[in-house]
């Protein structure tokens, strides 16, 4: 920046000299008749011209470098930041907001710390340098000229203050645009399922609609201001010609000083109308940059104590105490004062009917969220004081509906684990039953899925991602529903990788067949946020209501769904 700034300033300063120069051709030369000194003013004038170019190309250059690193730096910020953030932010925030401010907003900062702040200095420079220079030549025609500049002044700000909260507001309806076109794209097949098409269509066209109508109360402030920010300098312009012409004529100045003047007064009418230009580009800039702050100040709501620990040795013992948890303060709770425990090495499923906590539950095990009171404890440690990076590694999690990166096979399932060797992904693939249908891809482990993974089965996407679950070798492991969009056939085979997969690893799985209870050691029955019973499929039939309800309902159909009888 500093760079850019002096040669900005050499470049201002080589164009200040042109009009100097040029009154001297005119009072030295053509009416002074001295050919001898048109040699050195036409040399004077050819090295300021080629210093003013170089100056320029190095101005733009190096312009260009800072507008294009500050966008990347502050990209590179801004993704790390999100990385580092907790679940609770982007269950608040549209993942099409986030998109604009990571994209347009981002822009709209660089272009002004890149572009708009070198010109805002240049201006400021011609603007001292050159009204210097004119009162030193003419000091009352000098006054004259800038008398429009208190006017200027105060139109500039007028239009800055009531353009900034529009401006403001465009962005966001721009990111309420990206939002609807990110929504309608990620879940295009169940628009289309729905047959939903025009709706969301029309949907998206109110959002590009109201986006459109403020911009336009942005463009109709634009386009009243700006120009009156270019008529005011023109005023002066038109004064100056008549009373420096009146001068000129008078002998009071000389022809070769009233045409200066008159160049360097045109100098300062491209700062003048650059003031509307400059305002909504910082506006704007300002606008963005508040956007793209909300983000970067935004604090995790999950964070690694200072004196945390490591993952204690242990067999993966979980004990819930006094559990209670809301997604958000003014929401109600999800979790009532829970209390389990969960030996190490042992299976346990969670049943119950929808929205009665289960996954909750499993979110609290490897700290996605903190509880609001009690303790989640593993092997005698509570959550919140062990590395965020340690817990999380321990615990491998597969849920109902995986996500799949648009990459290869082999690097899905080594994502855990990035020094992995193929060989390592090729077993975890076999005992997920994975290796069968991976093999006949095209390019088997190297086949590029589609993003999401979307050109796989939903049963193919759960086998890769026990696989990926499987590699990283956890001392715990859930499964949310994980088996639950394979065939009955599919999820045998499945269900065989689970047991082995399962032996010496504490294990929480929250079931929805009664197929998937075989695989527990105990059950828990949990509904609304509390635990309402715990035992053995024995134990339980025989003493709770709930449970033999959820069991009669399914014994007919070992793979129905618990809950819909």
């Amino acid at each position: 920046m500093i760079v850019t700034a002096l040669a900005a300033a050499g470049l201002m300063a080589c164009t200040v000299t042109l009009p100097y120069l040029t009154g001297r051709v005119i009072d030295d030369v053509i009416k002074g008749r001295d050919r001898d000194a048109l040699g050195g003013l036409l040399v004077a004038f050819a090295v300021v011209i080629v210093v003013r170019a170089v100056l320029a190309v190095l101005r733009r250059f190096l312009a260009g470098r800072i507008s294009l690193a500050v966008e990347y730096d502050m990209r590179d910020r801004v993704f790390g930041h999100l990385q580092r953030l907790s679940f609770s932010y982007f269950d608040r925030m549209p993942v099409g907001q986030l998109m604009s401010r990571a994209t347009s907003d981002l822009q709209a900062v660089r272009f002004f710390l890149g572009y708009g702040l070198i010109f805002v200095f240049m201006n400021a420079f011609t603007l001292i340098l050159v009204t210097t220079i004119m009162l030193w030549l003419n000091f009352w025609l000098a006054l004259l000229a800038l008398t429009t500049g208190p006017a200027l002044i105060a139109v500039a700000w007028r239009y800055s203050k009531r353009s900034n909260p529009v401006l403001i507001d465009v962005q966001q309806k721009v990111g309420e645009v990206t939002q609807s076109a990110e929504e309608s794209i990620a879940g295009i097949r169940v628009v289309k399922a729905f047959g939903r098409e025009d709706a969301r269509t029309s949907t998206f066209f109110g959002s590009a609609r109201r986006a459109f109508d403020r911009s336009m109360d942005a463009a109709r402030l634009e386009s009243f201001y700006q120009p009156l920010m270019g008529f005011l300098p023109a005023v002066g312009l038109s004064a100056i010609l008549l009373l420096g012409g009146f001068q000129t004529i008078d002998g009071a100045m000389t022809l070769g000083e009233f045409v200066q003047f008159y160049l360097f007064l045109a100098l300062l009418i491209g700062p003048f109308r650059s003031v509307g230009w400059l305002l909504g580009s910082a506006q704007k800039a300002v606008a963005s940059g508040e956007r793209i702050f909300e983000v970067i100040d935004a604090v995790a709501d999950v964070r690694e104590r200072d004196d945390a620990v490591p993952m204690p040795t242990g067999d993966g013992h979980i004990r819930f105490e006094g559990v209670r948890f809301s997604y958000a303060h003014d929401l109600p709770e999800v979790i009532r004062g829970f209390d389990l425990d969960i030996p190490g090495g042992q299976t346990l499923a969670l049943i119950g009917p929808t929205a009665s906590g289960k996954t909750t539950l499993t979110e609290l095990i490897p700290r996605y969220y903190d509880v609001a009171a009690g303790r989640v404890l593993i092997d005698g440690v509570d959550v919140r004081d062990l590395k965020l990076d340690a817990l999380r590694s321990a615990i491998g999690v597969v849920s109902q509906e995986p996500f799949l990166f648009s990459t290869t096979v082999r690097e899905n399932i080594g994502y855990g684990r990035p020094d992995a060797t193929d060989d390592e992904i090729e077993e975890a693939a076999r005992r997920a039953r994975a290796d069968g249908f991976i093999e006949a891809l095209p390019n088997g482990y190297d086949t590029v899925i589609g993003e999401r993974g979307f050109t796989l089965s939903g049963g193919q996407r759960q086998r890769i991602a026990i696989a990926r679950a499987i590699i990283t070798n956890p001392r715990i492991l859930i499964l949310d529903e994980a088996t639950a969009s394979v065939d009955a056939s599919t999820e045998r085979e499945i269900q065989d990788a689970l047991r082995e997969v399962m032996q010496g690893r504490t294990t929480v799985v929250i079931a929805h067949r009664l197929s998937t209870l075989r695989l527990a050691d105990q059950l828990a029955v949990v509904e609304d946020g509390r635990l309402v019973a715990h035992g053995t499929h024995d134990e339980l039939y025989a003493t709770n209501d709930l449970y033999r309800e959820i069991h009669d309902g399914g014994l007919a159909r070992p793979d129905l769904v618990l809950g819909e009888s």
